[in-house]
C-alpha cells in the first residue's frame, strides 16, 4: 500500500470517528426549548444537588453559584447536600469518586467520563433525559477532580453572565427572567499550564493593604481572611488555582492568620511563596534578627532550618509548593557570600537540606512534592554557575522585570521531570524604575512571551506579579486564560483580546470603540510608561504629538460613555476610563513641565503658560483618584488607587518668572562637542561616548575644552551619563579652575540602586567669565560613560529624525529555511515584526542565506545619515543563542549585531525604558538616492519595531 493511500484511509477514519462523536455545545438561552434545561424557567427551576462529602470547594462553588442565579433574576436554587434528588429537574454537580449520584450515573452508563477521568482539573457538562428514577431532566456537571468540577459551575456562571470580575470590578450583569441551558457532551479537558496563578506584591506602596485596612477588613485592619477569600473566589473564576500571597512588611504574614491556609482549602487554591520566602518562611516579618541571629545560612543554618522545620509542619497538610534556594531578605541578594562560587555553595547546601526536612516531614515520595527554584535576579546567576538542581524540581524562569523572558529551557532542560515555568511581571517596584500604578504591558507582549516560553516548554508554573490586583484587571484575564488554553491568545491573534473581553464586560454596542481605545493605549505605553515620561528622550515634535494624541484618546473614552447603560459606568470607569485619563494627565503634566523648561531656557515667555498648565494636570490627577476613589462604586474602592504609589510622581520643575529672570541675564548656554575635547590617555571617544580606558581611581585632568562667552554670570552643567555607577567620586569637573567631584545623583524610584541611566543629569553650578573659559575633566570611574555635557539651564532636546519607518510598512519579505516573516499586530509603534516558530535553530553568519529577511526602501539625502534599527527589547531564548540580525544597504557586504542586553547592564536599563533596542550604521551617497535595506532575521526572538535616519 503507497503512503499516499495509506494517509486518504487515516483521514477518512479520523473524519468517521470524530463525526460519530457528539458536538460538544454550551450556551445559555433566555426561552425554553425542547433541548434546553430550565435552570431558571417560567413555572420551575433546578434544584442543586451535591454529596455532602464532596471536596470544600466543590460547595464552595455551588453556594457562588446559587448567589449568581439570584444576582441574574432574583431567584435563589435551593441547594441540597444529599443525593436523593428532589425535583424533576435536578442540577447534579459533583467530582468522580466523591459524588455518589455521579459514581451511579457513570455506573448504569448514563453518563460517560472517559475523556476526564483521571485528568487535571477536567470537567464535563451534558444534560440527560430521565437520567434516574423521578427525573425528567438533569443537567450534570463532572469534574475529574475537586477544582475541575468547581471550574465546570463557574463555566456555567460566565456562561449566563456574571463575569469573574463582578465583584472587584463592579461588572453588573444584566438581569435575566428565566435561564435555559443548552449542554451537549461539553468536555473540557486538561489545562495548558498545571499551575496558574498571581502574586500579589508592592501592597503598600500601591493600595491593597491600606484599602483592606481601612475600608474591608477592618476588623483586623489587615489583609485576611476575608479579603483572600475575595481574591481565592476571583482565582477559581479565572480558571487559576495558585497563589503566593502578600509579603510585605505592611501585611502580617500569610501563616499569621490560622484561617488563611483554611481559606484557600476551601477555595482549591495551592499556595506558593515568592522567590524570597523560601520554605513558606517571610523573612521581612517574621525573621528576628536579635532573637534568632543572621538571617545568615553560612554561620546560622541551625537556626535557619528549625524556622523551616516549623513552617513544614505548619503547611503539610494544605496544597502547597515549596520554593527552595536561599536569598537575603527583603528581595536582596544572600547574606554571607563573598563570590558567585560561594553564592552557588551554600544554595547547594540549603536546597540539599530544604529537600531533606521535607523528606522528613511529608509522608511523600521527594519527587511527588512540587518543589520550585525562582531563578530570579542573582539566582539565575547561581544556576548558570554550576547549582545542582534536582531533576523533579520546577525550573521557574523569571522575565527581566519589564516583560521579556530572560532564560527558557535548553533542549536538555526540557526533559527534566520537574519541568519549567515563568515568574512574569505586570506591576513592579525595581530597577531601574517602577511602575506600580497603571498596567501598560500589552495583550500582545503576554501572548508573544508567554508562548514563546510555553514553546520550549514552560508549562508547570505560571505565575504573574499582579501588584494590588486593581489595576490589572484586563492583562491578568488575559494571561490566565492564555494559561488555562494556550491556544486562545497566540502573537497572531491576541491583538483582539481587548475586542472579545469588551464585548463580554460591556456588551457589543460599545466594545469596537474600547478596542481601539485600548489599542492606542497600549501603543502609546509602548514608547514609554506614563510612570517613566519625566525621563524619556522625545524630540519637540514627538513631545507635542504625544500631549495631542493623549488628549483625542482621552476625548473619546469619555463620549464613548453615552453608549454604556448606567449599570457599567463604575467598571467602565475602573477598566477604560481611569488607565486613559491617568495616562493622560501624568503624561502632559511631565511633558509640558519639561516644554516650559525648555521655553525658559530659550527666553520664550509662553514657557510660564506650559507651567501653569503642568499644575492643573497634577491637579486633574488627584481628581480623577479621588473619584476612582472615593465617588465610584459608592467609595467601595476607597484608599485602593493611588497615582504616585512609590516616589514614582513628584511634581516636576516648571518654568517661573524668577528662572526667566536668571536665563535673561546669564550667558548663553553652550552645549560641547565632545570630539572638541582635547583628550589624552586614558580618556578616549569610542561609539559617541566619552569614556576612561585606565582603572578606577585615577582623578588626574585628561580631558580640556576651551569656548568664548559674551557675558559673565553663573550658569548649570549637566552631563548625559549612560552607564549607571556608585563609584565615588564618579568625575569631576573644573571650569575656571573652579572644581567640583561629584558622584551621580540618584535619581530611581526604588531604593535597591544609587544611580539610574541614561539622562541628563544637572550637576551644579560654575560662574562663567566674559571672554575664554577653560572645561577640565576626570573620569575616575572606569565604568561611568557619558555621551552629552551641556552649560544652560536645560539640556537640549533630541532633534526630530529626517525619516521614520514602522516596522511592518516593508516592501519585500523573504521566507528563511526555518522560519516565516510574521506581521505581530499590537508590539512596538503598532505592529511588530519577527520571525515564527519561536523553535526554529539560531542561524551563524554563514547561514545568511537561511534566513527570513524583510527589506524596506527609503529616499536618501545626498551626504552622510546614520540609519538606526530599532528593535524590542527582548532577551535571548537560552545560552548559545543571541538576539541577532544582519543589516545590508544597498546589497553591500551584511553588517551583524546582537542586541543582547543582560538584566541591569546600563544599556538594558536604556532599553526597557524606552521600549527599544538601538543599532546605527553611517551611510554616505553622492547624489539623492533611494536605498534599500535588508534585515535579515537570525534568532527567533527578534522584534523589529522600526527604523530612523538622522
Amino acid at each position: 500500500m503507497s503512503k499516499f493511500i495509506f494517509s486518504i484511509i487515516v483521514s477518512l477514519l479520523t473524519m468517521l470517528i470524530s463525526c460519530s462523536q457528539p458536538a460538544s455545545q454550551l450556551s445559555v438561552l433566555e426561552k425554553a426549548s425542547s433541548s434546553t434545561f430550565p435552570l431558571v424557567g417560567e413555572r420551575q427551576e433546578a434544584s442543586l444537588i451535591i454529596d455532602s462529602s464532596d471536596y470544600a470547594v466543590v460547595k464552595t462553588a455551588v453556594r457562588h453559584f446559587s448567589d449568581d442565579v439570584k444576582l441574574l433574576t432574583g431567584q435563589e436554587p435551593d441547594i441540597h447536600f444529599t443525593n436523593t434528588p428532589s425535583s424533576e429537574y435536578v442540577l447534579i454537580i459533583g467530582t468522580i469518586g466523591k459524588s455518589a449520584l455521579i459514581d451511579e450515573l457513570i455506573e448504569k452508563k448514563k453518563l460517560n467520563v472517559e475523556a476526564i477521568e483521571g485528568q487535571w482539573e477536567s470537567y464535563l457538562i451534558d444534560v440527560l433525559d430521565q437520567p434516574l428514577p423521578g427525573i425528567k431532566k438533569a443537567m450534570v456537571i463532572a469534574g475529574s477532580d475537586r477544582r475541575g468540577t468547581a471550574y465546570g459551575v463557574f463555566t456555567i456562571s460566565e456562561t449566563m453572565g456574571v463575569s469573574p470580575w463582578y465583584w472587584w470590578a463592579d461588572v453588573v450583569p444584566n438581569k435575566k427572567d428565566e435561564i435555559h441551558v443548552i449542554a451537549k457532551n461539553y468536555i473540557q479537558k486538561s489545562p495548558s499550564v498545571k499551575y496558574r496563578g498571581i502574586f500579589i506584591n508592592d501592597e503598600g506602596f500601591g493600595g491593597l493593604n491600606v484599602w483592606a485596612r481601612k475600608t474591608y477588613e477592618t476588623d483586623i485592619k489587615d489583609i485576611g481572611p476575608k479579603t483572600y477569600a475575595r481574591v481565592f473566589e476571583l482565582l477559581l473564576r479565572l480558571k487559576a488555582n495558585y497563589c503566593w500571597p502578600a509579603m510585605h512588611a505592611c501585611t502580617k504574614p500569610f501563616y499569621y492568620y490560622p484561617e488563611n491556609p483554611v481559606v484557600a482549602d476551601n477555595y482549591g487554591i495551592v499556595i506558593g511563596t515568592s522567590h524570597c520566602e523560601q520554605m513558606h518562611c517571610n523573612t521581612m516579618t517574621e525573621w528576628d534578627v536579635k532573637k534568632k541571629g543572621p538571617w545568615n545560612y553560612k554561620i546560622n543554618a541551625d537556626t535557619i532550618n528549625a524556622f523551616w522545620t516549623d513552617r513544614i509542619e505548619l503547611t503539610k497538610n494544605y496544597e502547597n509548593t515549596f520554593t527552595l534556594g536561599m536569598r537575603g531578605t527583603e528581595d536582596i541578594e544572600m547574606e554571607g557570600a563573598e563570590s558567585v562560587e560561594e553564592m552557588v555553595e551554600i544554595t547547594q547546601q540549603a536546597i540539599d537540606k530544604q529537600r531533606q526536612l521535607l523528606a522528613i516531614s511529608i509522608d511523600e515520595e521527594i519527587e511527588d512534592i512540587p518543589q520550585v527554584l525562582c531563578t530570579y535576579k542573582e539566582v539565575l546567576v547561581t544556576y548558570q554557575n554550576g547549582l545542582e538542581v534536582p531533576d523533579d524540581v520546577t525550573l521557574l524562569w523569571a522575565d527581566d522585570n519589564h516583560g521579556y523572558t530572560r532564560q527558557l529551557c535548553t533542549p536538555e532542560e526540557q526533559q527534566r521531570s520537574g519541568g519549567s515555568g515563568v515568574y512574569y511581571h505586570l506591576s513592579l517596584l525595581g530597577t531601574p524604575e517602577a511602575y506600580l500604578w497603571l498596567n501598560t504591558i500589552s495583550p500582545s507582549l503576554i501572548a508573544y512571551e508567554m508562548t514563546k516560553a510555553y514553546e520550549y516548554g514552560a508549562d508547570r508554573i505560571w505565575m504573574f506579579n499582579i501588584g494590588d490586583i486593581k489595576p490589572h484587571e484586563k492583562e491578568m484575564t488575559m494571561a490566565l486564560e492564555m494559561a488555562w488554553d494556550i491556544n486562545k491568545w497566540t502573537p497572531d491573534n491576541a491583538h483582539l483580546f481587548t475586542l472579545e473581553w469588551a464585548e463580554r464586560t460591556f456588551g457589543s454596542p460599545a466594545a469596537k470603540g474600547i478596542a481601539e481605545l485600548m489599542e492606542e493605549y497600549y501603543v502609546l505605553a509602548a514608547a514609554g510608561k506614563p510612570e517613566h515620561s519625566y525621563r524619556l528622550d522625545y524630540s519637540m515634535q514627538e513631545l507635542n504629538e504625544r500631549i495631542e494624541r493623549y488628549r483625542i484618546l482621552s476625548q473619546k473614552a469619555i463620549e464613548l460613555k453615552a453608549q454604556l447603560p448606567e449599570s457599567l459606568m463604575s467598571a467602565y470607569y475602573q477598566l477604560v476610563e481611569y488607565p486613559i485619563l491617568g495616562c493622560r494627565w501624568m503624561n502632559e503634566r511631565n511633558l509640558l513641565a519639561r516644554r516650559s523648561l525648555i521655553k525658559a531656557s530659550q527666553k520664550d515667555r509662553s514657557a510660564l503658560l506650559d507651567g501653569e498648565k503642568a499644575l492643573v494636570c497634577h491637579d486633574q490627577l488627584d481628581s480623577i483618584t479621588n473619584y476612582y476613589n472615593h465617588v465610584n462604586a459608592g467609595g467601595k474602592w476607597k484608599h485602593i488607587m493611588k497615582w504616585n504609589p512609590w516616589m514614582t510622581a513628584k511634581m516636576p520643575s516648571i518654568a517661573t518668572e524668577e528662572l526667566l529672570e536668571k536665563v535673561e541675564a546669564s550667558p548663553n548656554a553652550h552645549t560641547i562637542d565632545l570630539k572638541a575635547i582635547r583628550l589624552e590617555a586614558p580618556l578616549t571617544i569610542k561609539d559617541e561616548v566619552l569614556m576612561n580606558t585606565h582603572k578606577l581611581g585615577n582623578e588626574e585632568i585628561h580631558g580640556t575644552y576651551q569656548w568664548q562667552s559674551e557675558k559673565a554670570g553663573q550658569l548649570p552643567i549637566w552631563i548625559f551619563a549612560t552607564i549607571p555607577t556608585t563609584y565615588e567620586p564618579s568625575y569631576s569637573l573644573a571650569i575656571n579652575e573652579q572644581m567640583l567631584r561629584l558622584p551621580l545623583k540618584h535619581i530611581g524610584n526604588i531604593w535597591h540602586t544609587q544611580v539610574a541611566a541614561p539622562i541628563w543629569y544637572e550637576m551644579g553650578n560654575f560662574n562663567i567669565v566674559k571672554g575664554q573659559n577653560t572645561l577640565q575633566l576626570s573620569l575616575p570611574d572606569s565604568l561611568l560613560n557619558i555621551a552629552g555635557i551641556h552649560i544652560g539651564y536645560y539640556p537640549p532636546i533630541r532633534q526630530v529624525y529626517k525619516q521614520q519607518i514602522p516596522a511592518q510598512n516593508f516592501v519585500r519579505k523573504g521566507k528563511g529555511a526555518h522560519s516565516h516573516i510574521s506581521k505581530v499586530k499590537g508590539l512596538g509603534m503598532g505592529v511588530g515584526v519577527s520571525t515564527l516558530p519561536f523553535t526554529a535553530p539560531s542561524l551563524t553568519n554563514k547561514q545568511l542565506s537561511d534566513a527570513a529577511w524583510v527589506e524596506y526602501e527609503m529616499n536618501w539625502p545626498k551626504g552622510s545619515s546614520h540609519i538606526e534599527i530599532r528593535t524590542l527589547p527582548t532577551q535571548r531564548i537560552h545560552e548559545g543563542r543571541g538576539v541577532r540580525y544582519a543589516v545590508s544597504v544597498n546589497n553591500e557586504e551584511s553588517i551583524f549585531y546582537d542586541v543582547q542586553a543582560d538584566e541591569f547592564t546600563a544599556e538594558w536599563q536604556d532599553n526597557v525604558i524606552r521600549g527599544f533596542t538601538k543599532r546605527k550604521i553611517n551611510y554616505q551617497s553622492k547624489d539623492d538616492d533611494k536605498v534599500t535595506l535588508r534585515l535579515y532575521l537570525l534568532d527567533p526572538g527578534v522584534i523589529v519595531r522600526d527604523i530612523v535616519i538622522y
